[in-house]
This record gives C-alpha cells, sequence and structure tokens, in this order.
C-alpha cells in the first residue's frame, strides 16, 4: 500500500482577486468530487448488503462526503460557512476580509469519522500588521500563515490541488516577501536609520550651536543624543508604517484602504528625499546656471 505524501506550500507576499479566490473555490470542489468517484467506483458492495442500499450509500458519499467547505472571517469578527463559492463577497459598507480557509476535511470527517487519505487545506490570511506592536521584536518577520497543505498518494490529486491555487495567484511580490522578513529592520536601519540620525543632528548643529553654545559640552551633547534617538523613532515608524501600507497578502477588490495610505507614504519618502537631495547636492548645483546652458538648446 503506497504511504500518502504530504507537501505544504508557504506563499510569501501574493495578491489574489476575489473572483479568482472564487474560480480556485469552484475548481477545489470539483477536484474534490472527482476524487469522490474515483474512490466510489472502488467501492465493493459487501455480502448482506442489498443493491439498493449499496446505491443509497454511494449517493450519501457523494451528497455529504466529498466536498469542500469553507470559512470566512471579517474585521468585525463575523464568520460564514458555505459550500457554495458565492460567500466570498465584500459588501459595499460591509467588512473586509480578514481570512479565507477552504478544505475538503470536515466534511468528510464528519460524515466518517476518519481524516480522508487525499486531504488539502487553505489559508489567505488577509491581516496588516500593527504600526506599533510592543509585543513582538521589531525585527521579527510579518505573522502571515497563507499557505497550502496537500497529503495524498496520487500525483495528479496533488498536483492539481497545487495547479489550482497557484494559477489564480494575480501577483507574486518577491520585493514585499523580503520586506517583511526577519531581520530587515536591522539592516535598513543601518542603511536608513543611523544616516537619517546623523543627518538630523547635522541639519540641527546650527540651531544646537546658537542655543546651546554656552550651556557645556553635556548638555550640547544631550540634545544630540535627543535629536538622533527622535530621528532612529521616526525611522521605526517609517518602517512600520510602510509594512501596514503594503501588507504581505492582499485581496485587489478590498485593497483601497492600503493604497490610499501608500500614496500618503510615497508623498513622505518624495519629501524626505527631495530634501536630502537639495541638502546634499544643491550647493553643487546652479539653478541659473543650469537655466542658462539650457536655453540655447530651447531655443529655434
Amino acid at each position: 500500500m503506497t504511504n500518502p505524501t504530504t507537501k505544504e506550500i508557504k506563499y510569501g507576499s501574493v495578491s489574489f482577486s476575489l473572483e479568482g479566490l472564487k474560480a480556485i473555490f469552484s475548481e477545489l470542489a470539483e477536484i474534490v468530487r472527482e476524487q469522490g468517484e474515483v474512490e466510489i467506483s472502488q467501492l465493493v458492495k459487501a455480502t448482506d448488503q442489498s443493491e439498493d442500499d449499496f446505491s443509497k450509500l454511494k449517493d450519501n458519499l457523494r451528497a455529504n462526503v466529498f466536498h469542500v467547505l469553507a470559512t470566512v472571517n471579517y474585521e468585525d469578527g463575523s464568520s460564514i460557512h458555505s459550500r457554495e463559492p458565492s460567500v466570498l463577497k465584500i459588501e459595499p459598507n460591509g467588512p473586509y476580509i480578514k481570512s479565507f480557509y477552504i478544505s475538503n476535511i470536515t466534511p468528510y470527517r464528519n460524515n466518517v469519522g476518519v481524516e480522508p487519505e487525499h486531504m488539502f487545506q487553505f489559508f489567505v490570511d488577509l491581516r496588516q500588521p500593527p504600526l506599533f506592536d510592543a509585543s513582538r521584536f521589531v525585527s521579527s518577520a510579518t505573522d502571515n500563515e497563507t499557505n497550502l497543505s496537500i497529503r495524498g498518494t496520487r500525483s495528479g490529486w496533488r498536483a492539481g490541488i497545487e495547479a489550482a491555487v497557484n494559477k489564480r495567484i494575480l501577483r507574486r511580490r518577491p520585493v514585499r516577501t523580503f520586506f517583511h522578513g526577519p531581520f530587515v529592520y536591522d539592516l535598513f536601519q543601518m542603511i536608513v536609520g543611523f544616516p537619517l540620525a546623523f543627518y538630523a543632528c547635522w541639519l540641527s548643529s546650527n540651531w544646537i550651536s546658537l542655543h546651546f553654545a554656552r550651556t557645556g559640552p553635556v548638555l550640547t551633547g544631550a540634545v544630540y543624543i535627543y535629536i538622533a534617538l527622535a530621528a532612529i523613532w521616526a525611522y521605526r515608524f517609517l518602517f512600520s508604517y510602510t509594512k501596514w501600507a503594503f501588507p504581505m497578502v492582499e485581496i485587489s477588490d478590498q485593497a483601497t484602504r492600503p493604497a490610499k495610505h501608500r500614496k500618503i507614504w510615497w508623498a513622505m519618502i518624495t519629501v524626505l528625499f527631495g530634501k536630502l537631495f537639495w541638502d546634499f547636492v544643491g550647493p553643487y548645483i546652479s539653478i541659473s546656471s543650469l537655466w542658462q546652458s539650457s536655453r540655447p538648446l530651447l531655443m529655434p
């Protein structure tokens, strides 16, 4: 007897459309129905079982056992369980979907008493990380449990389930996958955070010299330290805000809220890097000389 093979697929940053998830639902349900027909065809009628009872047994398996069951959890705490793809919907003024889970385990186990030999579980985690979470290390990877688990002896079953999900992924985002990974905060603290702190100290140096020059080096040094720490906190907020505005997993139909904040994020980044550019490059560039040199090119 062949032992079942189990495959676990952990998805990184991906996006789905609502119609894509419905298509996954429908295709997974069809694959389970086909597997049910394979298993039903292998049943052997007991010697003391009538043809009518045997036929009713097979009809019961088709009606109640070889199905998928999905759970849709919403941000307001409500949940809906259904066998129909239409359960996946977003009302105009209703709550957003928080997670989506679909499997063929529950219908089989509730009727047979054991888990099926050919099974799958698909979970889409749409949670957004909080802006500040004191319960977790800031260097930790973003929690996201989006995954697909498949078990079975038939290679066709395993390949069909995996293909049904993978071909409906709207977008794969390797950059976001990297950004939400572990120790990325530390990496960018060296690249962005500390230079930002030095820049803030340099930018404030004239003001500090003007107001604290006569107070002594200790107080002056303390002011520089506080300004540097404030810049580090600003970097931490910007990093957390970036993870919030660019979540790991999205449904494109409900990405309006993060999309609004992405516009704010781009505005903040543009202003910050524009300021940095002109502070460091501006002294070496004369706008008037650039204008004068470009005039002959603009004249006919």
